[in-house]
């Protein structure tokens, strides 16, 4: 077919349409650019205008609330608490010295039971041993008797010697001088075997010479005691005491030890007590193993205390507080106020300030120091991350 002039044909149209899409592909890509990057110049000079630094607040603001006390020097005696468990220092045996069937007990001679100095635990049958006591009596008398006679002889013998020897020494065989000493020495013998005898019946009623509580005992009524067996165990109250082991930084406060009070508390049977006691002595040795020495407290009171003790048993663990030297110019600081290596945050001014006093002495609740101005505001309350110069608000005591 023949092509008209001047109209394109189909495939030129087709060229046409496609360089006129890719023209406005370009124009819109170029657009996009354009506006991105005038979009990414008006942010810029937005953030560049608007000033994001926060206003300065006032410090007070930022100073946390934190818990002080204020301290002031005083008088202080050294007070040191330990624990221990009460021991007796001797188990003593209950050993009748004579043989015989028992006729009377006390009632107290039972496990657990509590006598008084010089009670009768228990009565041996004392019939035989009234009966060697007569015996000796008898015993005694004729010795006597045979010596007065002897000495009468002899005086007779000497008036004839004299009669028919006058002015020449009486013989001692004549004046029967060994007979004489030998009805003494009878006279003697019989005079122990009477005592001897007299102390075996003494010794059927049992008693101890101390305050006591009864461990252990096999002894009943009808049974026979057979002498020097052991028939139970006793303790005396006397004998109580509570071994505490302390640090060697401790121990220079309790001396002298005549001059320390003790107070040890005890929670037994469900009953509260405190029991005034005192240090009778220091064990000769170090523990091997914690390298504390152990003070040695003894329970033993004055005879009209001694009851109370019966509330205390071996075993029972206890609380012993020491009362040692009296201090001048020290400060109670609460013990969790002390930071590490022992420093202490002070308030100045509203900042806070390191200072490391002298630790006198570290317990459960307060420690004691010296080296603090009078009125030291402390910090008591934990603040992490605290240093010094820091601004802080606060309150007195936790208020």
């Amino acid at each position: 077919m023949r092509r008209i002039f001047g109209q394109p044909d189909e495939n030129d149209q087709r060229a046409l349409d496609e360089v006129a899409r890719d023209e406005n592909t370009g124009r819109f890509q170029l657009f996009l650019v354009i506006g991105f990057i005038v979009s990414a110049i008006v942010i810029s000079s937005l953030l560049s205008s608007t000033n994001r630094t926060p206003g300065r607040l006032s410090e007070e603001e930022f100073a946390p609330l934190v818990d002080i006390i204020t301290l002031q020097p005083e008088t202080k005696r050294i007070e040191i608490i330990a624990s221990g468990a009460v021991r007796s220092q001797v188990a003593v045996q209950l050993v009748p010295q004579v043989s015989g069937r028992v006729h009377k007990i006390n009632p107290s001679l039972r496990p657990g039971g509590s006598f008084a100095k010089d009670d009768i635990l228990f009565h041996i049958e004392a019939q035989d041993y009234e009966l060697a006591v007569e015996r000796f009596k008898a015993e005694v008398a004729s010795a006597r008797t045979a010596l007065q006679l002897e000495m009468a002889e002899g005086e007779a013998a000497s008036r004839e010697w004299e009669a028919i020897n006058p002015g020449e020494p009486v013989p001692d065989l004549v004046a029967r001088r060994p007979q004489s000493d030998d009805r003494r020495a009878a006279l003697s013998a019989a005079r122990a075997n009477l005592a001897d005898a007299q102390l075996d019946l003494d010794r059927t009623a049992f008693f101890l010479p101390f305050n006591g509580r009864v461990v252990s005992s096999n002894i009943d009524l009808g049974q026979h005691l057979s002498a020097g067996q052991s028939y139970g165990t006793v303790y005396s109250l006397e004998s109580l005491e509570v071994p505490v082991p302390l640090a060697d930084r401790d121990l220079r406060w309790l001396q002298p030890l005549d001059t320390v009070d003790v107070t040890v508390r005890s929670s037994y049977l469900g009953t509260e007590q405190a029991y005034k006691a005192r240090v009778s002595r220091i064990a000769a040795e170090l523990d091997a193993q914690t390298r504390f020495a152990t003070i040695l407290v003894s329970l033993n009171m004055p005879d009209e205390t001694k009851g109370s003790l019966t509330t205390l048993v071996p075993g029972v663990f206890v609380s012993v507080t020491f009362l040692g030297a009296e201090l001048e110019n020290v400060f109670s600081v609460p013990t969790a106020a002390v930071q590490e290596n022992g420093r202490l945050w002070t308030i100045i001014e509203g900042r806070l300030k390191e200072t490391r006093p002298e630790i006198i002495q570290a317990g459960p609740q307060i420690t004691l120091v010296r080296g603090l101005l009078p009125g030291s505001a402390v910090l008591t309350s934990s603040l992490p991350g605290a240093i010094e110069g820091m601004a802080v608000r606060t309150t007195v005591g936790g208020e």
